[in-house]
C-alpha cells in the first residue's frame, strides 16, 4: 500500500539518501546526504516522501531558506534531489509529491519556491526560467606572478577569517541568509563540486588587517580528454578587488583557466571582464511564486532603498487579487492584469524581458545593455546596502556553481548548452503603447519599473546549491 509521508524519520531520510546515490550519483563520488546535508536532516523535517511495499520509493526534499534582497528579506522553500525507484515510476509519485510541497510551502507563507529542475513537470506547475547569468572565462598564466593592486596580500582561507568572511558576504546586496556554522557547513559539503570530482579553496585577499575579498574555488584533477574547468562557486567583495585575487590565486593553484560567474545586476565585474569570453544563461533550475501579495509585502524595504536613493518616493502601486492565483498590479490608477509568467518575467528579469517557449525557456531582455549603460539603477541600492559607501558595487549574492564544461553547460542545469543573452533581441519599442513589448506597459511604465526590476538576486547554484 502506498502511503505519502509529510514527516520522514532518521531511517526513512537514510533510505532517501541511498536512492538518491542511486539515481544522481556515480561510483566513488560523495554520498548525496553528504554532499546535501540539509535535505537529509531529521531536525528540519520538511522532506517528503513516498513509502510502498515497505520502503520507501519517491522523494523529494525540501529546506527553507530567507533570501536578502537589499534590506528586504524574502520567505524561500527550495526543492531538490526529486528521485523515484525506477521499479515504481510512471505513477505519479513526483507529481503527488511536488503538489503536497506546494501546499506545506503555502501553510509555512512562503513567498517563493526555488526548484532545482527544469523539467516538464515543473513548467506544467507553475515554475519558470529566471534571471539571467553569465559565464566568464578567465585564461591564466600558470606560474606568472600577478600585478596585484598595492598592498593586496593573498593567501588561503584561516580559520581566523570567519567574521570578516562572513561580514564581505552580508555586505552583497542579495544573498542567503546564513550563520557562520551555515557557512562552514556549506564549504565542507562541496554540494556542486563534488559533481565534478573538484574540492574547494578559498582564498582571501587583505590589506593590512582588513579583509577585502574571497573566492571560493572548485578546483581539483581533470580526466584528459575532459572539457571541464575549475569555476569559482562564490565570490564577494569589490570586483576590482576579486578579479586580481582570483588570477592570484589560479597561479598559486596552478590553473591555466577559471570560470566565473556574474549575475546580471553585477555590472561592475562584467566590465572589468569586458573582452573575455562568456557564455549566457538564466539562474539554475526554476521559481515559482507562491503568494504575491506576501512578496511585494516583503520587498517594500528593498523599494524604499531604492526610491531614497534617487532622491524619491515608491511609485503609487498595488497588487490586486483577480482570481485564484490571478493578480493584476495597479500602477498609478491602472489596471495591469499579469498571468503568472508574467509576474515572474518582471519580477526577475525585468519590464522589457521576452519569454521563449524552447526547453531553457531563455529570456532576452530588450536593448539590455543599452539601458544599463546608460542608467542602472542598482548602484544605487548597493550604496544605501554598504551605509552609503560611494564605491560600493551592486553585487548579488552567491556566484558560481553549476561546474562548467568548457565555457557551456552546467551539470546542475540539465537543459543543455546556454545562449547568449545579446544573441537574436528584438529592438526597444519606441511608442508609447510599448506594443512591442511582451509585457501590457507603456513606455513610461516600463521606463518607472526599471529602477525596481529585475530584482537582485542570487545565484541558486553556488554553495547553498539544493
Amino acid at each position: 500500500m502506498k502511503q505519502l509521508r509529510r514527516r520522514l524519520s532518521r531511517q526513512e531520510l537514510e533510505e532517501a539518501a541511498a536512492l538518491a546515490d542511486r539515481i544522481f550519483r556515480e561510483e566513488g563520488e560523495p554520498s548525496m546526504g553528504t554532499s546535501f546535508p540539509r535535505i537529509f536532516d531529521p531536525s528540519i523535517g520538511l522532506s517528503l516522501g513516498i513509502v510502498e511495499d515497505g520502503r520507501l520509493v519517491s522523494f523529494i526534499g525540501f529546506v527553507p531558506h530567507q533570501i536578502r534582497i537589499g534590506p528586504a528579506l524574502l520567505s524561500a522553500c527550495a526543492l531538490g534531489s526529486v528521485c523515484t525507484d525506477p521499479d515504481y515510476r510512471g505513477q505519479g509519485h513526483a507529481s503527488v509529491l511536488l503538489h503536497e510541497a506546494f501546499h506545506r510551502a503555502e501553510r509555512m507563507e512562503a513567498a517563493l519556491m526555488l526548484v532545482s529542475g527544469t523539467r516538464s513537470l515543473y513548467r506544467r506547475n507553475g515554475c519558470y526560467a529566471f534571471g539571467s547569468v553569465r559565464r566568464y572565462r578567465i585564461d591564466g598564466s600558470p606560474g606568472r606572478p600577478q600585478a596585484l593592486p598595492p598592498n593586496l596580500r593573498v593567501r588561503p582561507m584561516d580559520v581566523d577569517d570567519w567574521f570578516r568572511l562572513k561580514a564581505l558576504a552580508d555586505a552583497k546586496p542579495a544573498g542567503y541568509l546564513r550563520s557562520i556554522p551555515d557557512f562552514a557547513s556549506e564549504l565542507a559539503s562541496e554540494a556542486v563540486a563534488a559533481m565534478y570530482g573538484f574540492h574547494h579553496e578559498v582564498y582571501v585577499a587583505e590589506a593590512g588587517e582588513q579583509l577585502l575579498a574571497y573566492v571560493v574555488i572548485a578546483a581539483g584533477p581533470i580526466p584528459p580528454g575532459s572539457d571541464l574547468e575549475p569555476f569559482v562557486v562564490e565570490w564577494g567583495g569589490k570586483a576590482d578587488r576579486v578579479l586580481p585575487l582570483a588570477r592570484e590565486a589560479m597561479r598559486q593553484l596552478g590553473l591555466s583557466s577559471l570560470l566565473l560567474f556574474a549575475s546580471a545586476h553585477e555590472r561592475r565585474m562584467m566590465d572589468l571582464l569586458e573582452g573575455h569570453p562568456y557564455t549566457s544563461s538564466h539562474n539554475q533550475g526554476t521559481v515559482r511564486i507562491m503568494n504575491l501579495p506576501l512578496l511585494w509585502s516583503q520587498l517594500q524595504p528593498y523599494f524604499a532603498a531604492i526610491a531614497a536613493a534617487a532622491g524619491g518616493e515608491i511609485p503609487d502601486w498595488t497588487v490586486e487579487r483577480l482570481a485564484e492565483d490571478e493578480h493584476a498590479l495597479v500602477l498609478d490608477g491602472r489596471l495591469i492584469p499579469l498571468s503568472a509568467r508574467d509576474w515572474t518575467l518582471l519580477l526577475f528579469d525585468g519590464p522589457d524581458a521576452e519569454p521563449d517557449d524552447g526547453p531553457d525557456a531563455f529570456v532576452r531582455q530588450q536593448a539590455e545593455e543599452r539601458r544599463l549603460d546608460s542608467a542602472d539603477p542598482l548602484p544605487a541600492l548597493a550604496v544605501a546596502a554598504a551605509g552609503g559607501t560611494a564605491e560600493a558595487e551592486s553585487a548579488a549574492a552567491r556566484e558560481a556553481g553549476g561546474a562548467v564544461r568548457g565555457a557551456g553547460s552546467a551539470r546542475p542545469d540539465s537543459s543543455g548548452s546556454p545562449r547568449d543573452a545579446e544573441a537574436g533581441r528584438p529592438a526597444q519599442a519606441g511608442s508609447e503603447s510599448g506594443s512591442a513589448r511582451h509585457l501590457p506597459l507603456t513606455d513610461a511604465e516600463a521606463g518607472l519599473l526599471r529602477s525596481y526590476f529585475p530584482l537582485p538576486f542570487p545565484y541558486t547554484a553556488g554553495l547553498s546549491y539544493i
